[in-house]
C-alpha cells in the first residue's frame, strides 16, 4: 500500500471514528454570570415551537422532558411561578451535500525502479454525499437580567437507525449536551468535566 494510500485510510477512518461517537457538541457560558445563584427553572413560553406551529410537537415533548431530567439531575427544581433560569431550545435539520474530487494515486516503483515499468498508480473517484444534519440547541437564560448564561449546541447527521428510535435519539443528544454544563444548582464553582 502506498504511503498516500495509508494516509488517505487513516483520515477516513479518523472521521469514521468522529461520527460513531455521537454528535459533535459546542457551548458557550457568560464569564460574568453567577451560576451559583441559580436553583429553580422553567420553559420559556413557546419553546421549541417554530413560528407556524401553535402547539408542541412530539419531539419538542421528547427534548423537554430530556432537558427536565438533566437539570432535576444537577438539582435544580421545576418552578414554572418564579423560576431563576428560563430554558428555551430549537431544533432544526438541513439537507447537505459533501463532495470530493477525484485524487490520482501516484505509482509506485520502490524496489522495481530501474528494472522495469512499475505500476502507474489510479485515480480514486470523487463522490457527491446528500445526507441531512441535524441540529439541537438550548438555551438557560438568567430570568431577572433576560440574558443567556449558557448555550449548548449538538449538531450530528440524521440516519434512518436515529429516526427509528426517537427517544433514545433526543435523550442521547441532550445528554451530551449537558454533559459539558459544568454547574449544578445553588454551587457557583464549576465541576470537572468528564473528559
Amino acid at each position: 500500500m502506498t504511503k498516500m494510500k495509508l494516509v488517505l485510510v487513516a483520515m477516513m477512518a479518523t472521521v469514521l471514528a468522529a461520527c460513531a461517537t455521537g454528535p459533535r457538541i459546542y457551548t458557550d457560558a457568560d464569564p460574568a454570570a453567577d451560576f451559583g445563584r441559580y436553583q429553580t427553572f422553567a420553559f420559556v413560553e413557546g419553546a421549541g415551537k417554530n413560528a407556524e406551529a401553535q402547539y408542541q410537537t412530539l419531539s419538542g415533548q421528547r427534548i423537554e422532558d430530556a432537558i427536565n431530567t438533566a437539570m432535576v439531575s444537577r438539582g435544580y427544581q421545576l418552578d414554572i411561578h418564579n423560576p431563576d433560569l428560563l430554558i428555551n431550545f430549537h431544533l432544526k435539520t438541513e439537507e447537505k451535500t459533501r463532495s470530493s474530487p477525484p485524487v490520482y494515486m501516484g505509482g509506485y516503483y520502490g524496489y522495481r525502479s530501474g528494472m522495469y515499468v512499475g505500476w502507474p498508480g489510479y485515480v480514486e473517484p470523487g463522490y457527491v454525499d446528500s445526507y441531512t444534519e441535524g441540529t439541537l440547541s438550548i438555551d438557560l437564560v438568567d430570568r431577572q437580567t433576560r440574558q443567556m448564561v449558557w448555550e449548548g449546541t449538538a449538531v450530528s447527521r440524521v440516519t434512518s437507525s436515529l429516526r427509528e428510535a426517537p427517544n433514545e435519539t433526543v435523550r442521547a443528544a441532550v445528554a451530551s449536551i449537558f454533559a459539558q454544563y459544568p454547574y449544578v444548582a445553588g454551587n457557583s464553582a464549576p465541576r470537572a468535566l468528564a473528559q
